[in-house]
């Protein structure tokens, strides 16, 4: 419980003690009372407080608060000139999704601030650009290098952890996972609880889109455990949506709804697509358009509008509104993807499978193909499921290369997805590959 007093030193202190037992929310009132008794006076660093309470926010879940927290923290230390701090509250702000473009200006923004005062935060921001295509690998070359000769257990582990992901691209599954374990474990030792839990869910999150759905599930849960006994919000939502997806996929509506329910917040806006997507089944499409989802929950982080989008063109289509289906179709092909982002198209044209099939152009049709051939081409994985909308992928690669003329193609796609479907119990996708299937004889 923090203090009675307004003591801001008191507060603080209070709030950090909160933050070391994972309790974000009392951390919250701690830093917020602090922050009220430095207006009427106190002389505790404002900006500090800023930082550890958007941390704090973000890790409720309350990701445009925390945004707004921090971004008040980096202004507070770029107008006294303050690298150290400013670098401080960026890591903080880039672990919240958002435009991909905006944040690698502000990780280049604090590594100029920083120079070379704090090796430990250098290479938290170096790391952070690991996915960016000019400069990621050797930012993040660098960021390991600075790792091993301080001693950084966590940011060592990022090695592994790319490891792992190599190993998954090559098809050595069960490596791939155990070297996920390893990685989790350095993290959970290091107290990076939001690095490990984003561990465990992605090795859910690919198990499940691989094909074997029940140790996916399983992975998924136990992410979920982990994260919601460290109080993480939105990775206790992320887990639980992909449980929900298998749940759905199945037909298992009952099940999905209950799963749903156990969720410890409203962030992860495939929650309502569920719903939407559910309401739709039991009664029709028509029942689904009043549930269609705000793109502004995307928060323009590019493949959440892009799920939203494709879900709405799906929606929009098999409830006979041709014109706003095309509309949302262009407004998911319009979304502004960093390069090579193109394929999240994979994990998102399923929803719109109907409308891209009959109502989008040649050159959209090629451009999903082509953002499957180059996940196929990548290793020796086939992507079976797209985790974040609850669907087979074999309708998808079957109805494109119909769609292309590629009848024996077609016929595989659907064929080799029909036995799938069915071994796994998705029986709305066996249905979808069987009419393919027999559509193309």
């Amino acid at each position: 419980m923090p203090p009675t007093n307004d003591d801001p030193q008191q507060l603080m202190q209070a709030g950090i003690a909160a933050e070391e037992a994972t309790d974000w929310s009392a951390a919250v009132e701690a830093y917020e009372r602090c922050l009220t008794a430095l207006a009427a006076g106190g002389a505790f660093d404002e900006a500090e407080v800023l930082t550890r309470l958007g941390r704090c926010y973000w890790n409720l879940s309350e990701a445009r608060t925390a945004w707004r927290t921090l971004r008040r923290a980096i202004s507070l230390y770029e107008q006294r000139g303050d690298g150290v701090g400013q670098a401080r509250a960026t890591v903080e702000i880039l672990r919240i999704w958002g435009p991909p473009v905006r944040q690698r200006e502000m990780a280049d923004a604090a590594l100029a601030a920083l120079a070379g005062a704090d090796p430990y935060l250098r290479a938290r921001l170096l790391v952070s650009k690991r996915w960016d295509e000019a400069e990621g690998e050797a930012a993040f070359d660098e960021a390991i290098a600075i790792a091993e000769r301080h001693g950084y257990g966590d940011l060592l582990a990022l090695r592994t952890e790319r490891e792992a992901w190599r190993a998954q691209e090559e098809g050595r599954l069960d490596e791939s996972l155990a070297l996920r374990e390893q990685v989790f474990e350095a993290y959970a030792q290091a107290r990076r609880h939001d690095w490990a839990a984003a561990t465990l869910r992605g090795a859910g999150f690919f198990t499940i889109a691989t094909g074997a759905l029940d140790d996916g599930v399983a992975l998924a849960e136990r992410c979920f455990v982990y994260a919601c006994g460290a109080h993480l919000a939105f990775s206790a939502q992320l887990a639980l949506m992909d449980m929900a997806g298998v749940l759905y996929a199945r037909g298992e509506f009952d099940r999905c709804e209950e799963t749903l329910a156990r969720s410890p917040g409203t962030s992860d806006f495939r929650a309502d697509l569920y719903r939407m997507w559910m309401a739709e089944a039991r009664d029709g499409a028509e029942a689904a358009l009043p549930l269609m989802v705000d793109p502004a929950r995307g928060g323009n982080t590019p493949t959440a509008m892009g799920q939203i989008h494709a879900a709405a063109a799906g929606v929009l289509y098999r409830a006979g509104k041709l014109d706003a289906a095309r509309s949302a179709m262009q407004a998911w092909r319009d979304v502004p993807r960093a390069a090579g982002d193109d394929e999240d198209y994979v994990w998102e044209a399923p929803a719109l499978l109907g409308c891209l099939l009959n109502e989008g152009d040649d050159e959209l049709i090629r451009k999903v193909r082509d953002a499957i051939q180059k996940f196929d081409a990548r290793g020796n994985v086939r992507l079976q499921f797209t985790t974040l909308q609850g669907r087979a992928l074999a309708p998808l690669r079957g109805g494109i290369a119909m769609r292309l003329g590629l009848i024996e193609e077609a016929r595989r796609a659907y064929a080799d997805g029909l036995a799938w479907c069915q071994r796994e119990r998705l029986v709305r996708d066996a249905e979808l590959c069987r009419a393919g299937f027999e559509g193309g004889r």
